[in-house]
């Protein structure tokens, strides 16, 4: 097809819902109403002789569709960081980053400075967030951070810092009820945050014991309230190594038992289309290896 008859706003309807995997958030996004979008995609599908989406609840892309997305999503980035750069050629050394709560303020903030003393006029822009990488708008980040498994290879996503969860308590909690064996941790009031729900299953049954009722956790919305639980001495929390290392070292933090390894995912980061910023957002990466491997490497010395 030449490009005079490609389909755009067809094309970034189907964009938008397969995003969002919605027609009515893609009705929204877009300023159009649900028909019109069901219209769009309607007729893209006819022009092209396939079914892009199967219309369940919620919807899910075909085959077809999800290879056609593949490629119209990064060109609709590529697009609009082009512009962008054009429209606001002053924000050619802004840097934009979007990473989980508990990551940016346990472990990013920590080590900025040493990337800003490297890079002094560039401008750090940070936000946070723990929704899934397919349903962010690229094109507003140069970077993502989030714990991603090896199957998100089709991301590009390349993983920089350990996920390894371990039982972390004040110090004082163990000293006066001491965790001698897995059944010990019963002891104590554990916690835990809603983005690691599955951890202590998975604790207890390697462990071979019998998980606690429900009723005997400390739940928090973020795992930055978790680890601030733990510290605060309220109980044990299964918290990534690598946020807690720090804690770990300085004593406001021990290892409560090294149970059993539960299976955690380690944080990746992924690029996206910067355009005049390739080169911030490649150093800023190189940076983010360095730093985790230095980090992985140190806190192997303090369990």
């Amino acid at each position: 097809m030449n490009r005079r008859s490609l389909p755009l706003n067809a094309l970034r309807a189907f964009e938008s819902v397969g995003r969002h995997r919605s027609f009515s958030l893609a009705a929204n996004e877009l300023g159009v109403t649900h028909g019109a979008v069901s219209r769009q995609i309607s007729m893209l599908e006819s022009l092209l002789g396939l079914r892009l989406f199967r219309r369940s609840q919620p919807i899910e892309l075909t085959d077809e569709g999800i290879e056609l997305l593949a490629e119209v999503a990064p060109a609709f980035d590529r697009l609009s960081t082009a512009v962008d750069s054009l429209m606001c050629p002053g924000d050619h050394a802004a840097l934009l980053i979007n990473a989980p709560p508990t990551f940016t303020m346990k472990w990013l903030i920590p080590r900025l400075s040493v990337f800003q003393r490297r890079h002094n006029k560039a401008e750090i822009r940070l936000t946070t967030s723990t929704t899934s990488i397919s349903s962010l708008k690229l094109s507003d980040f140069d970077v993502v951070i989030r714990r991603l498994p090896p199957s998100s290879s089709d991301l590009n996503a390349q993983t920089f810092l350990s996920g390894k969860l371990v039982a972390i308590c004040a110090p004082e909690r163990v000293e006066r009820c001491p965790v001698l064996c897995a059944e010990d941790i019963t002891k104590h009031r554990l916690i835990e945050a809603k983005s690691n729900v599955s951890a202590w299953t998975q604790w207890f049954e390697q462990a071979g014991c019998e998980k606690p009722a429900s009723g005997d956790f400390l739940r928090f919305d973020e795992m930055f309230f978790a680890v601030q639980a733990a510290l605060e001495g309220l109980g044990i929390a299964l918290a990534p190594l690598s946020l807690v290392a720090d804690d770990l070292a300085a004593g406001n933090l021990v290892i409560a038992f090294d149970g059993p390894d539960v299976s955690a995912v380690d944080y990746a980061y992924v690029m996206t289309l910067g355009g005049r910023r390739r080169q911030l957002i490649n150093e800023f990466c190189t940076w983010l290896s360095e730093e985790g491997k230095a980090c992985d490497q140190f806190a192997r010395t303090v369990i």
